[in-house]
């Protein structure tokens, strides 16, 4: 079964995808079907869930865990570099144009 392509509208900003253009804050419209949505959602979930335990283990319980730290930082990094590089792959030449604008290249998006 071939999953239909919708355009969402990410902001990284506000935390938000929608179907629709809030216009409240930067926005980045992709083009992707619901097994690729839930892709993108696994990146982003991924560090809201680690920032939750990072707080309740890590500074309650180990504050100067330096390695463990950084370890984390690099993770997340990692996740938040491959939701840009799908935003950019999924995204309208308005995206690719708004990515520019921050920063985020080509040659970015083809980093491994």
């Amino acid at each position: 079964m071939v999953h239909e392509r919708k355009s969402y509208f990410i902001s990284m900003d506000k935390q938000r995808i929608d179907e629709t253009s809030i216009g409240d804050t930067t926005e980045y419209e992709v083009i992707v079907n619901s097994d690729e949505l839930e892709t993108f959602k696994s990146y982003i979930a991924a560090n809201n869930t680690r920032d939750f335990w990072f707080a309740m283990q890590n500074i309650t319980f180990k504050p100067f865990n330096e390695v463990e730290v950084d370890d984390m930082r690099v993770e997340d990094d990692d996740n938040l570099m491959k939701a840009y590089q799908f935003i950019y792959a999924h995204g309208t030449e308005e995206t690719k144009r708004k990515l520019g604008e921050i920063g985020f290249t080509d040659k970015h998006y083809h980093r491994k």
